[in-house]
């Protein structure tokens, strides 16, 4: 899972995304896999053995929510501003990188005074599971 001919799909999504300006690998915050970081803001957790968390906001993902539940490759806990990403194929690689680009724009429109503290604690940070199914719009509910 998560390996093809070319390497496996984190290595291609870093090689890809690492390129771009602004963005840099280093290890993750959380302590698990390799984070992709915006100037000094990581948004994006690559996690063994094949999924990744992005920071996309709490405003992003209710803008997109529609999209992402769609996608079925999405997952997303309540009050959270990270999504997890499942990467299973070549498309899931595709997906994640539209989502980092997302999630650059997102970082970079954040208005001043939002805490950047807990921003950069992804789901495996705290305790979540990299993958756990699809996004719910149940989600949506318990932020009602």
């Amino acid at each position: 899972m998560g390996v093809t001919r070319e390497g496996s799909y984190i290595d291609r999504v870093i090689a890809q995304v690492a390129a771009w300006p602004s963005v840099s690998a280093s290890r993750a915050d959380c302590g698990m896999g390799v984070g992709l970081s915006v100037n000094t803001h990581q948004i994006v957790h690559l996690h063994t053995p094949g999924g990744a968390h992005v920071r996309l906001t709490r405003p992003v993902i209710l803008r997109m929510e529609d999209a992402l539940l769609h996608s079925g490759r999405v997952e997303v806990e309540p009050s959270e501003d990270w999504v997890s990403v499942r990467l299973d194929s070549d498309s899931d690689v595709a997906l994640l990188v539209s989502l980092v680009s997302v999630a650059i724009k997102a970082t970079a429109t954040e208005p001043p005074g939002v805490s950047r503290r807990a921003a950069h604690q992804c789901p495996a940070a705290t305790g979540g599971r990299a993958w756990i199914g699809p996004l719910r719009r149940a989600s949506r509910q318990a932020d009602r």
